[in-house]
């Protein structure tokens, strides 16, 4: 495709998703853009591919630097354990579209998962069968949540959810809700049993008190849109890593892995970066699409304060898994096969394998619980599990062996499992967060506008590239 085309097209894109509304002033080297511009994207996560994806196909010239071995970052489907789980990103939901085109596109089968198995509770110790719940005298609710399960208990919350619009939770009008989750639990007539409830498997916040309402209100508007669409969600049947691996065949070896980006430095001329083996890259505009842990690992020369402030303090997940191999089955019409617990083993969720081979057992912890996993070696946490899954349920001792220890919190690439938002630092660093900072961009869930997940981490990759575009044009 000739110049002038490839220009016609750049403008013409940029005027039909209404860039004039983007964040952001326009950059020092908008003029005389032409096709020999160089832009650099750090990290190949669905962020750094969605954005990589859109360049080039806007004829600019892109590069690709991953730190890992591997693309797809926080997608990561365990390959080397039977039955293949995933380790990072699990569930695709119905709205999720950037997703689902990008599997279609590469040619990635996808399928609505297998059903569950029944969830037990295991309540201070407790096993509580799901319909003995609300008589169980390990039931320390009040009023209408006594019937609830501790399951559920978020959602009832959740169901009076003043945000519509993908959009609403950015807006002032509703920043008195960016408070703590307890203090509004609070208010909402939960009792403490309640609230500890919520915070024994609380996935948005490593600390109930720490975890700002208003985060669980944008994620819990999400998933009201996805359930008004009355369609299941999905996952790719070979795993969903097989997503951003057809993204980056997509793209014709612009793709560098292991190289670990450590300095960055810009000026009127364009961007130099270092990789921690001494080697240097140079760009007219760099994409940095990598969690804020990624981020605090760098030097960037002139961060304005809030934006350093915003690396420094936003936390992320913790989230330790230790994935368990099921020979044979352990449970029954008595038994339920998965447990929702208030303890140190957080959620344990069984995939039975219909067919011949062993089953998946896969031992969730999130927040503080992962601590006292954290300093272990993987194979001492994968043997503690083991032993305390046994103890909780002695049906299923010599059935078990452990696939594999992940844990988020534990990778300096990742700093946990996602982006989670404390009281008040949603208003006061998420536009930091995403705003262009002259020749670098920046994109990751983090900075994402209207999804969680997956599909924000492919929203926020395609804002970028469209204000690099701004920029080139």
């Amino acid at each position: 495709m000739n110049r002038r085309a490839t220009h016609w097209r750049r403008r013409t894109l940029l005027k039909s998703l209404g860039t004039a509304a983007m964040a952001g002033a326009l950059p020092s080297f908008a003029q005389g853009a032409g096709n020999n511009r160089q832009v650099i994207v750090v990290g190949a996560g669905l962020a750094g591919l969605a954005a990589a994806k859109l360049l080039m196909q806007q004829g600019v010239k892109v590069r690709v630097l991953e730190a890992r071995d591997r693309v797809g970052g926080r997608v990561n489907t365990l390959d080397h354990v039977d039955g293949h789980p995933e380790g990072g990103a699990n569930v695709i939901g119905p709205n999720y579209g950037r997703v689902i085109n990008a599997a279609r596109a590469g040619n990635v089968s996808l399928h609505s998962p297998g059903r569950g198995a029944a969830m037990g509770f295991l309540i201070d110790g407790q096993r509580i069968l799901a319909d003995a719940w609300a008589t169980s005298t390990a039931n320390k609710l009040q009023g209408p949540l006594k019937q609830l399960p501790p399951s559920q208990l978020l959602g009832a919350a959740l169901r009076e959810n003043p945000l519509r619009n993908s959009t609403d939770w950015q807006s002032t009008k509703f920043r008195d809700l960016d408070i703590s989750a307890a203090e509004y639990l609070a208010a909402q007539g939960f009792n403490e049993a309640a609230i500890a409830l919520v915070s024994a498997n609380n996935s948005y916040g490593n600390r109930i008190d720490d975890t700002s309402m208003l985060s669980f209100l944008r994620v819990g508007s999400n998933f009201a849109r996805a359930r008004a669409m009355r369609l299941p969600a999905v996952e790719a049947e070979l795993g969903n890593s097989r997503i951003p691996e057809a993204i980056a065949a997509s793209l014709d070896g612009r793709i560098t892995t292991g190289v670990d980006i450590q300095r960055i430095q810009q000026n009127r001329n364009g961007v130099r970066l270092e990789s921690s083996a001494g080697e240097h890259y140079e760009a007219d505009a760099v994409i940095l699409a990598v969690p804020t842990p990624a981020l605090k690992r760098m030097t960037i020369d002139d961060l304005d304060a809030v934006r350093k402030e915003g690396i420094k303090n936003i936390e992320y997940n913790k989230v330790t898994q230790v994935h368990l191999l099921v020979d044979k089955p352990y449970w029954n019409e008595d038994l339920p096969g998965s447990w929702w617990t208030n303890g140190p083993l957080g959620r344990l969720f069984l995939s039975p394998n219909p067919a011949s081979g062993p089953s998946n057992l896969t031992v969730w912890i999130n927040g503080d619980d992962c601590d006292r996993l954290a300093s272990m070696e993987a194979a001492e946490v994968g043997d503690q599990v083991l032993s305390e899954v046994e103890a909780a349920i002695p049906e299923a001792k010599g059935t078990l062996a452990v696939g594999d220890v992940v844990r988020w919190a534990n990778d300096p690439l990742a700093g946990g499992s996602w982006a989670v938002w404390a009281p008040g630092h949603l208003g006061k660093y998420f536009q930091a967060m995403q705003t262009p900072l002259g020749r670098l961009f920046f994109a990751g869930e983090h900075t994402a506008r209207a999804n969680p997940g997956m599909e924000g981490a492919m929203e926020s990759g395609e804002r970028a590239a469209l204000e690099v575009l701004r920029g080139l044009s």
